[in-house]
């Protein structure tokens, strides 16, 4: 089949450098463009250098509260991306208008179903639920790119949505993973050689489940585990230091913030702890497969089949309890157990399928948008 340029415009509320979605269409842009395509951004805002190459309409932020800038955003940029009339409109969040969905996030009719009812009735639910309807209802014409099944099962239980606007897609990580050194993380952050070290890493502490990776190492420590924990991300960690100081774990807990060298600190520990509340799929998860790191994680993220799927850690199944994640934890960061997960992941982590998601996206692209 032959493939012509396309003009593709591609839409988010904001660009951050951190964030898994952002760091996704970065690399999905920069694939369409070394295929010859053309490419417009439209975002509220962009935090960061723009590379040359990339053409973005930056449309500001207008509103109060950040449910209202999004409305006000889509507003303006349905208006905006018409008059630039490109053959394809690629979404990275839920909105009318697409041609494209790129679902980096979770089901929010499910989600915000299971927490206080009154919250459906807020003016940030009903916009957020009529997003979603945009993209994903039967009468939508949009296409779906999801991440995994668990994802595919959370939004066609809700919204019936057609099989054949539906696509699954690979992990997509960049081979440099496979190269990066590890550093002495013990000398340089001052952890005894006794302990082990957890790494948990996440810009949004509440959601990923810091707190139950505090009490998690609470558990370790009560029960002569000598552990510390290593926390990386943008976020606030003064949230979390009643509970620390509480739990005297003061000086087994290390906020490093937001870091461009994740990748050697999973080469430096020993576990990944990602006990998340909510999570569409977890980046990190795939990034420690292929640092070598075992994993334990809550049965709300994405990723998880991938873990089962690989052998290359330990998933908490059902319902979170604290007490059960505990009791696996303490089990996962045995030597033995450690060891196993290693071995396992060892003979895994050179495969295509970790690194292959933006060609694949690029690929579908060309293939499915004539």
């Amino acid at each position: 089949m032959k493939r012509y340029a396309k003009n593709i415009a591609l839409v988010l509320f904001k660009y951050f450098p951190y964030g898994g979605l952002q760091r996704d269409f970065f690399s999905i842009a920069k694939e369409l463009k070394e295929r010859g395509h053309s490419i417009k951004v439209f975002t509220r805002t962009w935090d960061g250098a723009i590379p040359s190459w990339l053409d973005v309409i930056e449309m500001g932020e207008k509103g109060i509260t950040n449910a209202s800038k999004n409305r006000k955003f889509v507003e303006n940029v349905i208006f905006e991306v018409k008059k630039d009339c490109p053959d394809i409109v690629f979404g990275f969040n839920k909105m009318p208008g697409l041609d494209l969905y790129f679902a980096a996030d979770t089901c929010f009719a499910k989600y915000s179903s299971e927490k206080h009812f009154l919250q459906k009735f807020t003016k940030r639910s009903k916009q957020a639920i009529q997003y979603e309807k945009d993209v994903f209802s039967k009468k939508s014409k949009t296409k779906i790119l999801l991440l995994n099944s668990i994802q595919k099962t959370d939004f066609t239980d809700v919204y019936e949505t057609p099989e054949d606007r539906i696509q699954i897609i690979p992990p997509g990580l960049d081979r440099d993973w496979l190269n990066v050194e590890s550093f002495n993380i013990r000398d340089e952050l001052k952890i005894s050689d006794k302990d082990k070290i957890m790494l948990f890493v996440g810009s949004d502490f509440s959601r990923k489940g810091l707190d139950r990776a505090v009490l998690g190492l609470e558990y370790l420590m009560n029960n002569h585990i000598p552990t510390s924990l290593i926390v990386i991300g943008d976020d606030k960690d003064s949230d979390y230091l009643e509970l620390i100081t509480k739990k005297n774990l003061v000086s087994r807990i290390k906020f490093m913030g937001p870091r461009n060298d994740v990748a050697s600190f999973m080469k430096s520990s020993d576990i990944l702890i990602h006990p998340a509340r909510e999570e569409a799929a977890g980046n990190v998860v795939i990034e420690a497969i292929i640092a070598g790191l075992p994993s334990i994680v809550s049965s709300e993220v994405g990723f998880s089949e991938e873990i089962l799927k690989f052998n290359s850690g330990y998933v908490l199944k059902g319902a979170f309890s604290q007490k059960a994640f505990n009791s696996l934890l303490a089990e996962a960061i045995s030597d033995e157990n450690l060891d196993k997960i290693r071995l396992s992941i060892r003979n895994i982590r050179n495969r295509d399928y970790f690194f292959s998601r933006f060609k694949f996206v690029a690929d579908y692209i060309e293939n499915n948008f004539l």
